[in-house]
């Protein structure tokens, strides 16, 4: 690069916090350990808060920690970034998530996962209606680059904020070693994170929060009336109303529910499943069919928007609107067959191709595009955007 003063780029890392699990923070967690590994022309200022685990790490010299007082995601928090943008004057501020500096002239780089609030805007408050197609809208319309982390969520982003396709990178999310490298069940490990949860010997498995998208309520209505036995465990918050699905089909004791787990209990949880599910409506991108995958577990996903881009012919699809077939699906995964195994060793050949190390040098080389000038879009190869849901 031209000239002897380093270019400064600053991160909003607010979002990641201890024992924090949901894609956003993880994405944004990956990306920086990524980066801190490549060699970089750029100084780098990252914005954490007091309970950041960023604290207790080692960093390079050209990478410099700022703690904030105020979290992410509310208004004290706008007005703060907005003091330490005009003291640290950067060259480029990226925004791994949906909230950007509204008040700030400084560049700006944003990575939108999905437009969830905006597709189902019916789940949200009319706030967080008014920020994504007011003020967000502006930002994104100004910004230098959006990075996004699939080609479904690409066309989405195009169609609603009406910008340019060379606008708009597609960079793929990575899968975390600690799930590729995962010994067979049975280990003390293992073992012992399937005793601690006081998980059934064998269990379908399915990860999802109480948002209309994610479709627990369908899952669980789909097995319930299944005629597989297996016990089906949610990574979710406790609801009565699956309870009462379950009981009223006879199969209460067989629904379990966990409400919180750190990440390093994950991989151990995804193994023990014979079968992991997915029925959500709506994902920009989904860690856990991935993960799943990766555990060498088999996966059964929706059909809809870019769930088939991510896990491609490595899965049984769903449609998530149809009990009847859910539960066929599920059943019909169980069995031990040779297009189950083939399912299963494709899996891990595909989580193989989905690396943070490649996903933090394609973001690196998206700052030097800013920063040089240069178009941030590459041409995309793979599979095509799709619409909201498959065939």
């Amino acid at each position: 690069m031209n000239g002897t003063a380093r270019k400064h780029i600053v991160i909003d890392a607010r979002v990641v916090v201890h024992n924090q699990s949901h894609g956003i923070a993880r994405y944004t967690e990956e990306l920086i350990r990524n980066l801190k590994n490549l060699a970089s022309p750029f100084e780098f200022t990252l914005l954490v808060n007091k309970n950041s685990p960023f604290l207790n790490q080692t960093w390079p010299e050209h990478i410099k920690l700022r703690v904030l007082r105020t979290s992410w995601i509310n208004f004290l928090g706008q007005i703060e970034l907005l003091i330490h943008l005009h003291e640290l004057k950067p060259d480029l501020f990226h925004s791994p998530s949906f909230i950007v500096p509204l008040l700030s002239r400084v560049p700006l780089v944003t990575t939108i996962h999905d437009l969830n609030h905006v597709v189902l805007s019916e789940n949200y408050s009319i706030f967080h209606r008014l920020y994504y197609s007011v003020l967000l809208a502006k930002k994104i319309k100004r910004s230098k680059a959006v990075i996004t982390v699939s080609s479904f969520s690409k066309q989405e982003i195009i169609n609603f904020f009406q910008i340019r396709p060379d606008h708009v990178r597609v960079i793929h999310n990575g899968i975390s070693d600690k799930f590729k490298t995962l010994p067979d069940r049975g280990n003390e490990i293992s073992e012992t994170v399937l005793k601690k949860y006081e998980l059934p010997e064998e269990y379908i498995l399915s990860i999802g929060n109480r948002k209309p998208h994610k479709n627990i309520i369908r899952l669980v209505e789909a097995w319930s009336k299944s005629a597989i036995k297996l016990p089906l465990v949610l990574l979710s918050d406790f609801d009565h109303r699956l309870l009462e699905i379950a009981e009223a089909n006879h199969k209460k004791h067989n629904l379990h529910f966990l409400r919180f787990v750190p990440n390093e209990a994950l991989p151990a949880i995804y193994s023990g499943a014979k079968l992991f599910v997915y029925p959500s409506i709506y994902e920009g991108f989904g860690f856990p069919p991935l993960e799943a995958a990766a555990c060498n577990v088999p996966v059964v996903v929706s059909n809809c928007s870019s769930l088939p881009e991510v896990m491609r012919d490595c899965a049984l699809y769903i449609d998530p609107s149809n009990t009847g077939e859910i539960a066929k699906t599920l059943e019909r995964a169980l069995i031990d067959s040779e297009d189950r195994k083939e399912r299963l060793r494709r899996g891990l050949e595909l989580v193989k191709t989905y690396s943070w190390a490649k996903a933090a040098t394609e973001t690196h080389s998206v700052y030097e595009g800013v920063l040089v000038n240069r178009p941030v879009s590459e041409t995309q190869s793979g599979r095509k955007a799709e619409g909201l849901c498959h065939e």
